[in-house]
């Protein structure tokens, strides 16, 4: 009815069309919403969702508005028990690496639900945790009843840190299979652990992620308090907690079952394999988009769920977790910026120039002299990569205005985000019509930011002439999505005009990793004796190969497009 009232105060108040009116309403309650017609059967097709998981219908339903071009509103949703039994996520404390080197290996209870949990794969299946501690966890956490309980731990697989199929680079994970004593279709007997790595074992990774920032605990109050409300699928939540004294934590969740991939060979999929209707895809890799059979089609899809996150906050829907979203002009915003924006003399500019250029000329060298073969041949004919670091020069003293000041001038273009979603944070299935659509994993760093920079992120992995060729399809996807569930309609050319400035401010970026990140976990002698991006060693330095081919395709982009980013800017 309110979604109703506002679609007619739209039209009266004389907005282009109904959808526009959907930025007129704000949830007063997030979990209010509209009701989706979930049928069993598709009449069009005859395809029938009888047999499927519950999931099924759902997407189908909502596929259903953006075949006919409805918008897709916020959904009714019911409030979760466990928001009520638990604390609130404790304030980050930093853990100085020599403290967390030693405090890491107690295990102390958790700040959100008080348990102890284990901090390996070993302590989850001992006898001090096991089933009878996954029983308590899940009861904690409102997701077992009480008249249930985990009886047996039946699988507990590590994946791979290293290699070819690494699963990212911020944790540990693990597959995990439980019985229950009373089945029900309702719980998941595959689950999907994340945990930190163990300090002795990996010192450097675990630094960065538990003494420098806080990712984890974000992730697992997310996970438990917003997965509800999104507009898209996502793994089901069991149970998470953090110690803030250790910075060891565990978030366990429903397992998605990805499909086997095809044989591969020299970077292709060689064999050929027919997937049913709702049959999760094989996964992809991060910076592995060569695995997809159209690349685009995948950017295009995972950019509309983005469009929806976003919208659905302008309506209010996350406000609970978020808090309420402000509403500024662009004049305003400028106003402030320039009362408050700090000056800079031309010698700390020269001193700034001087710092920047050692920067870049260490990443010159890394790929010409460390990482040729894996190098794009453009950028190492002669006097390329030098007009790029003349450009980048004459712009880096308006660096922040282009990424910081000018991003958020307009409230418009800020609203909550997935802080990383590339291709291996999605999960893909096809429908009955063959389209594609997704579902989003891994929630550390949600929160509202300006939207133009985040696809810097979403789109590093992305060939560069794949986002040459298609990058205005790729925005688009965001932007028509954004108005289709309730945001703002936005000029293709001044959400273009931002991501750009952002992207320049991002080619920079990408070169301060090499001696940030990709020396510290490799040897420069190592890093060289790898032969093309199709190296399996290459492919196997997960951390390093995010890192170089960040590098290598953001100046490769910045190369081919100088002249337009030179006009932009």
């Amino acid at each position: 009815a309110q979604a109703d009232a506002a679609l007619a105060a739209g039209l009266a108040a004389g907005l282009p069309d109904g959808v526009a009116a959907c930025h007129v309403y704000h949830m007063q309650n997030p979990y209010d919403g509209v009701e989706l017609e979930e049928p069993s059967r598709n009449e069009e097709t005859g395809f029938s969702y009888e047999g499927h998981p519950a999931w099924v219908r759902k997407v189908a339903a909502v596929a259903r508005l953006y075949r006919e071009k409805k918008p897709y509103y916020p959904t009714r949703s019911k409030r979760p028990d466990r928001l009520d039994r638990a604390k609130p996520l404790a304030p980050f404390v930093r853990v100085t690496p020599k403290k967390l080197e030693v405090v890491s290996k107690q295990n102390l209870p958790g700040c959100i639900f008080g348990l102890t949990f284990p901090k390996t794969r070993d302590e989850l299946v001992s006898d001090e945790f096991g089933a009878e501690w996954l029983t308590k966890a899940f009861r904690a956490a409102g997701t077992l009843p009480e008249d249930n309980r985990v009886t047996r731990v039946v699988r507990a697989e590590e994946l791979a840190v290293k290699g070819f199929d690494a699963a990212g680079g911020a944790a540990m994970k693990m597959f995990l299979t439980v019985e229950y004593l009373k089945p029900d279709p309702d719980l998941h007997t595959e689950l999907f652990c994340k945990y930190p790595y163990l300090y002795e074992e990996y010192p450097a990774s675990r630094r960065e992620v538990s003494s420098y920032g806080d990712v984890d605990g974000p992730e697992i109050a997310c996970q438990m308090s917003l997965i509800h409300l999104l507009p898209f699928r996502t793994a089901k939540y069991y149970f998470g907690d953090v110690s803030r004294e250790t910075t060891n934590f565990i978030l366990i969740s429903e397992c998605i079952k990805f499909s086997k991939r095809g044989k591969v060979e020299n970077g292709k999929v060689v064999e050929h394999i027919d997937y049913e209707p709702y049959q999760i895809l094989p996964v992809c890799g991060k910076y592995q988009d060569w695995l997809l059979p159209d690349p685009a089609e995948f950017y295009c899809c995972v950019f509309r769920a983005m469009g929806r996150l976003a919208a659905w906050d302008k309506l209010g829907r996350y406000d609970e977790f978020l808090g309420p979203m402000a509403s500024w002009t662009q004049e305003q915003r400028i106003a402030e910026f320039q009362a408050n924006r700090p000056t800079m003399t031309w010698k700390s500019i020269e001193g700034q120039a001087k710092a920047l250029g050692k920067v870049l000329d260490t990443a010159f060298e890394f790929m010409r002299e460390v990482v040729p073969s894996i190098t794009r041949p453009e950028l190492l004919k002669e006097g390329v990569l030098e007009e790029c670091k003349a450009a980048l020069l004459e712009m880096f003293p308006y660096f922040r205005s282009m990424s910081d000041f000018y991003q958020s001038s307009d409230s418009d273009y800020v609203a909550a985000m997935h802080a990383n979603l590339q291709v291996d944070n999605a999960f893909f299935w096809r429908d009955e019509y063959c389209d594609l659509a997704c579902g989003v994993l891994d929630w550390g760093g949600f929160g509202r930011s300006p939207f133009c920079m985040n696809f810097l992120g979403c789109l590093s992995g992305a060939d560069p002439q794949l986002l040459t060729e298609h990058e205005e399809e790729i925005i688009r996807s965001f932007r028509d999505e954004y108005y289709r569930c309730g945001g703002p309609r936005l000029a293709m050319e001044e959400m273009t005009l931002r991501y750009h400035l952002g992207f320049i401010t991002f080619v920079y970026e990408s070169a301060t990793w090499i001696e940030r990140d990709v020396y510290k976990q490799e040897a420069r002698e190592t890093i060289a004796t790898w032969r093309g991006e199709f190296d399996p060693d290459f492919q196997a330095a997960f951390r390093c190969r995010c890192r170089t081919m960040t590098l290598i395709n953001a100046f490769t982009v910045f190369h081919l497009r100088l002249k337009q980013f030179k006009a932009e800017f």
